[in-house]
């Protein structure tokens, strides 16, 4: 327990001291991940909202559909 101790307390000092030097070099390591991940979201949002344009065509022509049947239905009474 008292090495576990120790070792969260020196763990602690060292970034405390070395935190910003740490942040600037995961920064600089991660830059392509970060922005290769960017650009996946962008394209999958993109095809999504391509997905979701069809959708609404043909719900909205769907929807028309049946009111035409039903406006035929009505005036044949």
């Amino acid at each position: 327990m008292l090495r576990f101790v120790f070792g969260a307390l020196v763990g602690g000092l060292a970034v405390w001291y070395w935190g910003e030097e740490i942040r600037e070099y995961a920064e600089n390591r991660t830059i392509g991940v970060r922005q290769s991940a960017a650009k996946v979201i962008r394209v999958v949002g993109k095809k999504a909202e391509d997905v979701l344009d069809r959708t609404k065509e043909q719900v909205n022509s769907a929807t028309r559909a049946g009111e035409d049947v039903l406006r035929a239905s009505q005036s044949q009474r």
